[in-house]
C-alpha cells in the first residue's frame, strides 16, 4: 500500500510592514492632516465645547420637562384612582402604562447621546490640538493612535519610577524627527495609597520616547525642578547625585563619568529647559539608546476642558517645550 503523503503547514511569513498594518488598523489610526480651519486652533475648540454644552443645557431642559409631565400623570392617575372606582382605576392604569412605556422609550433612543457627543467631543480636541502641537519643523508622518494604550512594561523598564501599580494613558502620537522616529503620549503612574483601594498619583503629563546613539553602562536620570517640586523620581536607590545646580540635577552610578557619557554640550542645552507654568517637572532617563522624557503638567494640560475653557498658553507652552527638546535630544 502506498504511503500517503503527508501534507505540510504552510507558514505565513508575515513582514514587519504588514504587521505595522495590522496594528494600526486595529488600533483606530488617525492620521494627522494640518487641515485648514478658520480660526486658531482655541477658538476651534471653544466651538465645539460651546457647542457639546448646548446639547447638555437642551437634554436637561427636556428631561425636565418629562419630569414634570410624569409627575402630573402620575397625580393625574392616583386621582382618577380614588375618586372614580369605577373606571378610574382603568383609566389610571392606561396612563401609568403610558407613561412608563414613553420613558423606557425616550431612555433607548437617549442612552448614548452623552458617551457618544463626549467621545466625538473629546476626539476633535485631540486631534485639533495635536495639529497645532506637532506643526513643528522638521516632524513628518505624525500618526495618533487613538486606542492605543500603554502598558506598565512599557515605563517601568525606564527605572524612573517604582511601587507603581496603574498606569492609564490616551492620545499616543507618532512621528519622525529629523528622520528620527519619536513617540509622545499622555500618561499618568499610580502607587498605593493611603487606604487600600485608593490610589496616589505618581507622575501625570506627557511621556517622549526615542532612540540615542549613546553607549555607557547604566542610566543617568535628569530632573529640572519646577516652583513646587512634584512627580520627582523615586527609583534612585541605586543612584547618587553626580551633579546639582540650582534645580537642575543629575542622578547617576557613584564614580559616572557623566559629562563624557551624555555630553556637555547635551547637558548645557537642558538647562535652558525652564519648569514655568503649566510645566511643574521633568524627568528624563538617558540609556544606552534609550531616551525618556517625563513632563509633568498641571490640569491645564492634563484635563480634557469641559466646564473651563481651553488655557491657549498652556498650549502655546507645551509646543515649545516639545520643540526644545527635539532639538536637543534628536542629534
Amino acid at each position: 500500500m502506498a504511503k500517503k503523503k503527508e501534507k505540510k503547514a504552510e507558514v505565513k511569513i508575515v513582514t514587519p510592514e504588514e504587521d505595522q498594518k495590522k496594528l494600526e488598523e486595529s488600533l483606530d489610526l488617525v492620521e494627522l492632516v494640518k487641515e485648514k480651519e478658520e480660526g486658531s486652533f482655541d477658538e476651534n475648540v471653544e466651538k465645539e465645547r460651546a457647542n457639546i454644552f448646548a446639547i447638555y443645557k437642551k437634554a436637561r431642559v427636556q428631561n425636565n420637562i418629562i419630569m414634570v409631565i410624569t409627575v402630573v400623570v402620575m397625580i393625574a392617575s392616583l386621582i382618577f384612582m380614588t375618586q372614580f372606582p369605577t373606571w378610574g382605576p382603568i383609566v389610571g392604569g392606561v396612563l401609568i402604562g403610558a407613561a412608563f412605556i414613553f420613558l423606557v422609550v425616550h431612555y433607548i433612543l437617549t442612552k448614548n447621546l452623552f458617551p457618544n457627543t463626549t467621545k466625538k467631543y473629546i476626539k476633535y480636541f485631540i486631534k485639533t490640538v495635536d495639529d497645532y502641537v506637532f506643526d513643528i519643523k522638521g516632524v513628518s508622518e505624525q500618526k495618533l493612535y487613538a486606542e492605543k494604550r500603554y502598558a506598565l512594561s512599557d515605563t517601568l523598564g525606564d527605572k524612573v519610577y517604582k511601587d507603581v501599580i496603574d498606569c492609564a494613558s490616551r492620545n499616543i502620537v507618532s512621528f519622525k524627527y529629523q528622520n528620527k522616529d519619536v513617540e509622545v503620549g499622555e500618561l499618568a503612574l499610580y502607587k498605593q495609597g493611603a487606604k487600600k483601594l485608593q490610589k496616589a498619583v505618581l507622575f501625570v503629563g506627557k511621556y517622549m520616547s526615542l532612540k540615542n546613539d549613546l553607549h555607557f553602562e547604566d542610566r543617568y536620570i535628569v530632573t529640572i525642578k519646577g516652583e513646587t517640586e512634584t512627580d520627582l523620581p523615586n527609583d534612585i536607590e541605586d543612584l547618587v547625585v553626580l551633579s546639582e545646580q540650582n534645580k537642575f540635577v543629575i542622578y547617576g552610578k557613584e564614580g559616572a563619568k557623566f559629562e563624557k557619557d551624555l555630553g556637555k554640550e547635551l547637558i548645557e542645552n537642558l538647562k535652558i529647559v525652564e519648569c514655568t507654568g503649566a510645566l511643574v517637572n521633568v524627568n528624563i532617563v538617558f540609556w544606552a539608546e534609550h531616551t525618556a522624557v517625563y513632563l509633568s503638567y498641571d490640569d491645564s494640560i492634563v484635563a480634557i476642558p469641559f466646564d473651563k475653557k481651553i488655557n491657549k498658553d498652556s498650549y502655546v507652552q507645551l509646543k515649545k517645550n516639545i520643540t526644545e527638546l527635539l532639538e536637543i535630544l534628536v542629534k
